[in-house]
């Protein structure tokens, strides 16, 4: 038999509620209580399956006692409707936030009885064998949501950080720190578009963690490329680790895991309440990023596209820092398309795409148009830059250029790179980086002059 708590403490609605609910059920056991500790009292001892409660209670509301019955594993399918009288400041809205299922005005009868008829014929219930350990601590249950609602606040706070996802990280990181000390804190997330992989702490092999990571996913997405950010170098995992998935109606967004943490138990709990706020906040992150990724990213190729490798040039210029450009250009590839055809020179373009994005380490890669790339290097080194160029021509020479064009037939590149100098504007390291280029162009090709 199913149970019904009517809670108020006004000895007339508790009567006038028990007859409402008698002419609409009469298959139901009754229970009456003059106020919320009361209340939660006879819920603890009784486990009822429908709450009726008022709003307006000298000890504690109704929407606080709704509150606490919500945060119980057991009632956290019951139905719950909150009373109120005409003159109270509460709405549905309110009703609805403290986890009732329905606000119910006290004025005409009929309309309580149309809706407690709606209400009562709807299947809920408690969970009657279920142990309830902080049940005798009203107090604790609500502070524990307090907790909770103020970490939902820090963390949606950094929203407006979007745009800077390492910064983003890096306050998760100090926020996790006010629970528990820890060791080191390693983030994923990740859409179609690209991984990222956050490291924070001792250095750690990407391709280890990246696994790692990945492994806690029940169905991994498999991003376009991977970009990895932070300590890494050649350590290993700690086996003293905590992870969570965070998932958004089972769409998997990411992982954070905490290694060597001093107070496990509170770093627990501390995840625990912030995982629905996280999951806002990594579903953000990733909707900005396939965003950015689709407006800078050069369709065939995956680099950037011209606009995104000028703004990233105008960027590091205005950092200060010495750096180098390289123009590049794909030698005879109008002859490539006319002899190949122009499926053929795509292929083409992706692999030497593709070469360089994994050869250049110190900078960025963009598609400056047709055959023609820009390279930015991060760097006024000039021997870096030597060897990476050096070693860029020597991956384009030894490619495999067969299974693309089915012939003996190779591709090579010319470049020119020019260095930064006080004051360099971005036109005139292109010009010079130009300039050189031609000038390899004309000295025989597949070579860069600087």
């Amino acid at each position: 038999m199913k149970k019904v708590l009517i809670v108020d403490d006004s000895k007339f609605w508790r009567l006038v509620v028990s007859d409402i609910v008698k002419n609409i059920k009469k298959d139901v056991e009754i229970l009456l209580a003059e106020g919320g500790m009361d209340g939660l009292q006879k819920a603890l001892n009784h486990r009822p399956d429908y709450f009726i409660i008022d709003y307006n209670m000298p000890d504690f509301s109704g929407l606080y006692l709704s509150v606490v019955l919500r945060e119980m594993k057991a009632f956290k399918d019951s139905g719950i409707v909150i009373l109120t009288a005409s003159s109270d400041t509460i709405n549905s809205f309110w009703a609805k936030k403290s986890g009732a299922n329905l606000f119910i005005n006290k004025g005409k009868k009929e309309e309580i009885e149309k809706e407690l008829q709606v209400f009562l014929n709807t299947p809920y219930e408690s969970l009657k064998n279920c142990e309830s350990s902080e049940s005798g601590n009203v107090f604790h249950i609500v502070e524990k949501r307090l907790k909770r609602e103020i970490l939902e606040k820090e963390i949606l706070s950094y929203l407006k950080y979007s745009r800077d996802e390492r910064y983003v990280i890096s306050l998760l990181v100090m926020l996790f720190r006010n629970f528990s000390m820890f060791g080191s804190f390693r983030a994923l997330l990740i859409s179609t578009s690209e991984g990222r992989i956050y490291s924070f702490g001792k250095p750690v092999d990407k391709e280890v963690l990246r696994k790692f990571l990945i492994s806690k996913l029940e169905k991994p997405t498999s991003p376009s490329f991977w970009s990895f950010h932070g300590a890494f170098g050649e350590g290993s995992i700690s086996d003293d680790n905590i992870s969570a998935v965070v998932k958004d109606d089972g769409t998997e967004l990411g992982v954070v895991l905490f290694e060597d943490v001093e107070n496990p138990f509170l770093l627990r709990s501390a995840l625990e309440d912030s995982l629905s706020s996280l999951m806002v906040l990594f579903r953000n992150l990733n909707d900005f990023r396939d965003y950015v990724i689709a407006s800078e990213t050069d369709g065939l190729t995956g680099l950037f596209n011209k606009r995104a490798i000028m703004r990233f040039l105008e960027e590091v210029l205005r950092s200060e820092k010495n750096i180098a450009v390289a123009m590049m250009d794909i030698d005879d590839f109008k002859k490539i398309n006319d002899t190949f055809g122009h499926p053929v020179g795509d292929e083409v373009l992706r692999v030497v795409a593709n070469i360089l994005r994994e050869t250049v380490k110190i900078g960025k890669v963009g598609r400056y148009g047709g055959e023609e790339f820009m390279v930015v290097f991060e760097t006024g080194e000039r021997d870096a830059v030597v060897k990476t160029m050096d070693n860029i021509m020597e991956n384009i020479r030894n490619f495999d250029w067969q299974k693309i064009f089915g012939s003996e037939k190779k591709v090579t590149l010319s470049g020119g790179v020019a260095f930064s100098k006080k004051e360099s504007s971005p036109v005139e390291l292109i010009e010079e980086a130009d300039k050189k280029l031609y000038t390899a162009k004309r000295s025989g090709k597949d070579r860069y002059v600087i």
